[in-house]
Formats: C-alpha cells, structure tokens, sequence
C-alpha cells in the first residue's frame, strides 16, 4: 500500500521476521534508505507521521485458522495489531487506514475501535478487491479508515468513496498475463519437492514439480483443486490452479498454487495478480532460490493489494484539504 506514495515516506515499522533479510535488498530495490525497522523506538527522532497505512496480519481471522486449530485466533493478542494501534496512539495522526481480513470487525467490533481511538471518526470499506480494479474477485478485504474529529468532515467524503484505479481492469488470467515477463518469472525447479500427496498413493506425501505438472495435466486434467477422495477432506487445503478463462483466485504464499499449464506460479505471476506495477523491483538471488522464492512471495502476497494503495493516493489528492496543507 505504501509503494504509490513513496517519494512522502516517512518509514516502515515492520516486526515480522519473514519480511526481513540480511541488507534488506527487497526493501531497498523499491525503497532505497527510507527506514525499513522493526519497532516504534528505532524510527528516527521527531518522527510525526500524518498518515499511518498498514495491513496487520490477518492469519487469526483468516479460514486457515480453521483448517489448522479448529477456531479463530485472538486479534487482540496478536503483535501487528497491538503495534498498529499504538502507533497511532503515539503519533496521532491526521488519518490512518489498515487493511485486513472482514472477520476482523467480528472478533473486535466497530463499537470497540470507536471506544479505543475515539479522537477518530470511522469509515469502513468490506469488498472484493475487484472494486478497486483488481483481478481477485474471490478476495475480499476491510479497510478500516480513522480520520481526526478536528478534521472537517468534508475530509471524509474523499474516502467514503469506492472506485476503480484503472480502466482495465479486472481481468480474466489469459488477459492478465498477456503482460507476463517471462524472463523473471522464477519459480521451482521440476525436481523440486513439494508438500503434496496423490490421494491414491497416500504413502507417497511429496511430489516433484514435474510430477505435480504431470498429474495437473493428466489424471486430474479437468481438476482446478487438487481432489482428496476418499478422506474427509474433498480437497487439498489452498491447492488449486487458475483457469485460463476465469479471474485469478485468492493468492497466498505458497508454492502449490499453479498457473492453468500446471506449473506452480512464479514471481511474475504474482506480481500481476496482486496489482503491483511495473517499476516494482522483486529482488532475485538464484544462488539461494527457495529462500529467495519464499521471501519475494511473502512481500508480495501477504499484504494488500497494490490497487488499494494507489487508491489511497488519489483519495489524499482529491481531499481539498490536504492540497491546502501540501
């Protein structure tokens, strides 16, 4: 989300480990040395953000807490979320916005956020990210908005609307990857393993990238999640592979979803489902791959997609306001 509105970045407080590496080159591909930390205490002195943007995680209110622990975490125990709304306690800032999953308002309620930050008037956004011009009908997402009540209310109508930040799309997979790079589309090797079994030969729990390719191609070639018979589970949890002929599905980071030939998705693919343009950088070092395949997945598919950013930047540039006050 923060990518469109670069050249005003203040810093980005990120704890989770997984976003991070030695050097910080993912970071600094985009970011250059704009402060990439990890706690509210080691961003520079004066720090006064106007606007505070992020998307926590949303693994405790996501589907897959179900399939792993049969219940929805707690949102309230979780750091992100904690470091979020103290961030804005600390800084007060004019407006901020965060990004997760719509379960969220369930498991903390609007009445809590009000009660909690209540220097704040509220705007809340749940839709398909397809609203904003993405091709991921299947995701949809809140956007919770926190405007200062000393802010006139004519601040609010700049964000109380929803619209498409370009004018193709969504688009269906074959339309979308007519823009593929496929020069920087890296993915697995055909002999790398991955995590997967054939529900007829249970005993056999990996199956090679080749294999798996095969398998899409072959016996299961009419199959767009991968089958489970014969277990309580119809399919594989997260396994499937796009239709060339249909919208992208939820992409997550993971190295078994594939593309309509059967190949897990590469880093370019990616890149065009989650909306990120073309001057975003993915660093690639193949000397370590699965490392560096698991780390560019990660930063471009566990946050927003970048349809929504770009919204935010307009929304800031039609807000009279906030021109006013450059």
């Amino acid at each position: 989300m923060i990518f469109p509105m670069k050249k005003r970045l203040i810093a980005n407080v990120e704890p989770r480990a997984v976003f991070h590496s030695k050097g910080e080159p993912q970071w600094k591909a985009n970011f250059g040395d704009i402060p990439f930390v990890r706690s509210l205490d080691e961003l520079p002195e004066g720090t006064k953000p106007d606007f505070i943007i992020g998307s926590p995680s949303c693994g405790h209110s996501s589907v897959f807490s179900y399939s792993r622990k049969k219940t929805l975490g707690n949102p309230k125990e979780d750091p992100c979320i904690n470091l979020f709304i103290n961030s804005i306690k600390k800084f007060s800032p004019k407006v901020f916005i965060m990004e997760n999953l719509p379960k969220l308002l369930d498991l903390i309620p609007l009445e809590e956020w009000e009660k909690n930050l209540n220097c704040y008037r509220f705007i809340v956004h749940c839709h398909p990210v397809s609203v904003f011009g993405n091709s991921q009908t299947s995701r949809k997402r809140l956007l919770l908005i926190g405007i200062d009540k000393n802010l006139p209310k004519e601040v609010d109508k700049s964000f109380k609307q929803v619209f498409k930040v370009n004018e193709e799309g969504p688009l269906i997979v074959k339309k979308l990857y007519k823009k593929l790079n496929s020069d920087q589309n890296f993915r697995e090797d055909g002999d790398k393993k991955l995590a997967m079994y054939r529900y007829y030969d249970k005993s056999k729990r990996t199956l090679t990238v080749d294999e798996v390719h095969t398998i899409w191609n072959g016996k299961f070639k009419k199959e767009f999640k991968w089958p489970m018979k014969g277990t309580k589970m119809k399919t594989l949890p997260g396994v499937y592979r796009n239709r060339a002929n249909a919208y992208p599905l939820t992409l997550r980071p993971s190295n078994r979803q594939f593309n309509p030939e059967g190949w897990p998705m590469g880093l370019e693919e990616y890149k065009l489902i989650m909306g990120f343009p073309d001057k975003y950088k993915i660093y690639f070092n193949s000397s370590d791959k699965t490392y560096w395949l698991n780390k560019a997945r990660n930063a471009l598919s566990k946050g927003a997609v970048a349809e929504i950013g770009q919204w935010i930047k307009i929304c800031i540039k039609n807000t009279a306001y906030f021109n006013a006050k450059n």
